[in-house]
Order: structure tokens, then C-alpha cells, then sequence
């Protein structure tokens, strides 16, 4: 049996410890994050000192810089499933055009399937009752679009008190932490260290070595360490799980940063298609005053959704009135951000305002069009906005002003600024040696053991929340690599 590090433990790290402890491997999980199991660290808050120990900004001085492009990822034991909104819908067939041989909606509905039962995923009960709900339906039916649909979630016994995001006080997300890390833990054969963060991976003699930072004497912001004492630690294999933009980063450092005597380059691999092609999934929020009353902040944070093909359109809770102001929303008519008008604009925000959320194809030729890569030990991303899925924001404003309501300004109408916080890409998997991983089993090419299962390998954006794909994959990758089932073949 083998002795495994995995790097991160989001969906990907989260399946990989699981399933390779259950086959009796020894497992290291290595984190960024916090370890967030203590109940005295689960706050209902929207404090920026909170917000950070739990999220990560690249550029992670975006208020002040406003960049064309934001992307933000969760980070803490459990990885993005800490703060995600537990949704999990599967990706239309037309998502998979261009990826590798096998890679099907057809193919990957067994592992949908698997994902879903380990996390208890079922529609969400009573969503239509909510006034958001409500409001929603109605304003999708005057717009002539189809009906809502209740999202299918990873909860159990949600109280519906809006506070999904930032992490759930209750424990009534499905998160990884709850399932498949507690899975690996109960086997005896996992151990957790969280607060460290990769600078490399090496050879040393005939193992694998993780050099690492500890990031705990960081009040937040864990993912800017950079300095400061290494450690290591030693392994058969490696899983990297650090997500589409830490990823890339990652494997950039490993080919490219000079090694301590007796330390041995990983093997060399086409890098043309390391930290390209990164996509975000067409994230995009409009929001609006709506006229009847619906304390939009009440229920799960997103309850519903309208399938429009290439992209869907989600009711979304919306965030607290500080945080709003602070991202400078604002509407026609006002040209200032503050002062009395904008203030008496904002007094009824929480009873009327209805925000829609957006995902799916970036429209105009801007698919996977940001970049990441190393920058002295930290990783940095393109200034590269993307565009919204073609006729996204004329429906998500449509269902707005077809019940008299008014639009938001968004930074994107302001300013042309893109925030995504679901990217995917980075580390394309394919079938040929241009691409750094092997779409058969994930492995790094050429470096026998080293693997990547994250977001990163995604050939493109999945057109809706890209967990469940990412979780998808990551089942059918561990498969293959435990010796489950050959890479030819894919379970009915």
C-alpha cells in the first residue's frame, strides 16, 4: 500500500482521500485553510475578517485595484464545499463538445449518480414558498420564460435562515467535510494538516516531496504566504487539489523553482497549456428592485433555477445591504455611490430587492480566456474579463422589469468587470502530449504517481455549478486509478 499526500481538500482532494483510504492507502491531506470543525468557528457573518479566512481574492486587492476580472475560491478543511450553495446540477451534453474521448453526459451519469446519494442530494423542499420563490416564478412567467425548478441541494433539514454563504452555522450542508473527508477519517488512515500551503513538489530519491509553508501565522488571506520557514513531507504519490488557479501555480513552481542539494526535478511536460484556458463559467448577478414585498434574504441562498440551455438563470438571497454599498451597487439616475439619494434608495433593500444569478457558456469568443501562473510563490490571474452567456442578462433583467421592478447597476455595466467564483481550467486534461494531464487517469505526464483531480482539469465550463462535474470526474478518475474499471470503460 502507498503513502499519499494530497494537496487541498475540496471535491476533488475530498474524493481522492476518501477512496484511497477505503483501498487502504495511507492518506496526508495538506490545506491552505482552516480546519472549521470546531462549532465555535461557524459564524453567521459577513465581517471582512471572517469573509477572509474563509474566501480568497486573486487580485486579492480588487476594491482598490478594480481589475477587469475577480476570482474568488473557498479555502478551510473541506475546501469550496465550505462555502458553496449546495447545488448540484448536471451538465447539458452540449457542455462536453471538444473534451476527451469518453467524456459524456451519458458517460459521467453513473458518477453524477454516485456523487449524489454520498451527499444526499434532493430537490429542496417547499422553495416555492418563499416570496423570493414567488417572486421569481412570477417575474419569469410575465417575461415569457420557462418555469422555475427547485434546485437540487446537498442539505439535510435546512432551516432556510439565508446563511449558506459564508458556511453553515447549523451543519446542515453536505459539505465534504461532513461526508467524504469523515468517511476517510473513520478508516483510521487519514491524517489532516491544515494551514499549509505547497511551494513545490520534488523527487527525493525514489519518493515524492511536498515542501510547504505553514500559513498559520497569517490572520487571514492564507493563500498570500510566501515566506517564512519550509517544511516538507514525503510520499509514494501525490494528489493536487488545489483548484484552477492555486493548481497551475503550483506545477509552475515544481518545474521551474531551484531545489535544495539532493532534491530532484519532477519530470518535464508540455506547460503550453498550464494556467490557459481558464474559464468562469459566465458568473454573472443582476439585481433589482422588485415592487412586492419578499425579504429576499430568507430561505436557502438559492433556491431555483430556470434552464435556458447553454446557461441557467438562479434566484439568489441577496447579500447584506454593507457588503452591496461596499461593492458599489447602484442604480440610473444616481451618479454617486453616496450621499442622501443613494442612502434612501437603499432603505427598502432587504424587503424588495430580487437578485438573479447567471452561469453558464461566456459568450462572445471569451471561453476560457484568463490566465494564472506563479508570482514569486503566490499566483496571479490575467486582468481578462470574460461575457456574459449570450441573452443571460436581457432574461435576468426581464424578470425584474416584467413585474414593474427596477434594475441594479452592476460592476459589469459600470465598469466592464467580470467576478466569477467558480473557475475551472488551468490544467486541461487531454489525450495528447501537449496537455500536462492525462485525461485517462489524471496523472501528470511523465511523472508516474503525481496526479491532478480538481477543476483545473476541466476542458471547459460545464455551464452550471461546476461542482457536481468536478466531483463527477474526480469518482471516475479514482476509479480508473484504483484499478476499478480499465479507462475504456464506463459504467451504464
Amino acid at each position: 500500500m502507498a503513502h499519499v499526500i494530497v494537496i487541498g481538500s475540496g471535491f476533488g482532494g475530498s474524493i481522492a482521500a476518501k477512496r484511497l483510504t477505503e483501498a487502504g492507502h495511507t492518506v496526508a491531506i495538506l490545506e491552505l485553510g482552516e480546519d472549521m470543525r470546531d462549532p465555535a468557528k461557524l459564524e453567521q457573518s459577513q465581517d471582512t475578517k471572517y469573509i477572509l479566512r474563509l474566501f480568497r481574492d486573486y487580485p486579492v486587492d480588487y476594491l482598490q485595484a478594480k481589475p477587469k476580472v475577480v476570482v474568488t475560491q473557498g479555502m478551510g478543511f473541506g475546501g469550496g464545499s465550505l462555502v458553496y450553495s449546495g447545488i448540484h446540477l448536471r451538465a447539458p451534453s452540449s457542455a462536453f463538445s471538444g473534451w476527451p474521448s469518453g467524456y459524456t453526459r451519458a458517460n459521467l451519469d453513473h458518477y453524477y449518480g454516485r456523487v449524489e446519494q454520498r451527499l444526499g442530494v434532493a430537490p429542496l423542499p417547499d422553495a416555492s414558498s418563499y416570496p423570493r420563490s414567488q417572486a421569481f416564478a412570477a417575474g419569469a412567467s410575465a417575461a415569457g420564460l420557462p418555469a422555475p425548478v427547485a434546485n437540487p441541494v446537498a442539505m439535510t433539514g435546512c432551516t432556510k435562515c439565508g446563511w449558506c454563504i459564508p458556511i453553515c452555522k447549523w451543519g446542515k450542508k453536505n459539505t465534504m467535510q461532513h461526508t467524504y473527508l469523515q468517511d476517510a477519517l473513520n478508516t483510521g488512515r487519514l491524517s489532516v494538516w491544515t494551514n499549509r500551503k505547497a511551494k513545490y513538489i520534488a523527487k527525493y530519491g525514489t519518493k515524492y516531496r511536498v515542501v510547504y509553508w505553514k500559513t498559520d501565522s497569517a490572520v487571514d488571506n492564507y493563500h498570500m504566504v510566501n515566506s517564512g520557514s519550509l517544511y516538507y513531507q514525503e510520499a509514494d504519490w501525490v494528489v493536487v487539489a488545489c483548484g484552477a488557479i492555486e493548481t497551475p501555480a503550483l506545477l509552475e513552481r515544481s518545474r521551474y523553482d531551484s531545489l535544495p542539494s539532493g532534491y530532484t526535478r519532477i519530470a518535464s511536460f508540455d506547460m503550453s497549456n498550464v494556467g490557459n484556458g481558464i474559464d468562469g463559467t459566465g458568473d454573472f448577478i443582476q439585481g433589482g428592485f422588485v415592487p412586492q414585498q419578499m425579504d429576499g434574504f430568507k430561505g436557502a441562498v438559492m433556491m431555483n433555477h430556470i434552464d435556458m440551455g447553454d446557461y441557467v438563470l438562479e434566484d439568489i438571497g441577496a447579500i447584506p445591504v454593507g457588503p452591496a454599498v461596499k461593492l458599489e451597487s447602484s442604480f440610473q439616475g444616481i451618479s454617486k455611490t453616496w450621499g442622501l439619494a443613494y442612502k434612501q434608495k437603499f432603505k427598502d433593500y432587504g424587503r424588495h430587492m430580487l437578485a438573479v444569478g447567471v452561469m453558464g457558456k461566456q459568450g462572445n469568443g471569451t471561453l476560457g480566456n484568463i490566465q494564472a501562473w506563479d508570482d514569486d510563490g503566490n499566483a496571479a490571474v490575467s486582468n481578462t474579463a470574460y461575457q456574459p452567456p449570450t441573452g443571460s442578462l436581457e432574461a435576468a433583467r426581464s424578470i425584474i422589469t416584467a413585474q414593474g421592478g427596477e434594475i441594479a447597476d452592476t460592476p459589469w455595466e459600470r465598469s466592464g468587470t467580470a467576478a466569477t467564483v467558480h473557475p475551472v481550467g488551468g490544467c486541461k486534461m487531454g489525450s495528447s502530449s501537449s496537455y500536462a494531464v492525462q485525461s485517462t487517469d489524471l496523472q501528470v505526464r511523465n511523472n508516474p504517481g503525481l496526479f491532478v483531480i480538481d477543476g483545473s482539469v476541466l476542458p471547459g465550463s460545464p455551464f452550471r455549478n461546476p461542482s457536481h462535474t468536478i466531483a463527477a470526474v474526480a469518482e471516475r478518475a479514482m476509479d480508473v486509478i484504483l484499478g476499478v474499471h480499465p479507462y475504456w470503460y464506463w459504467p451504464s
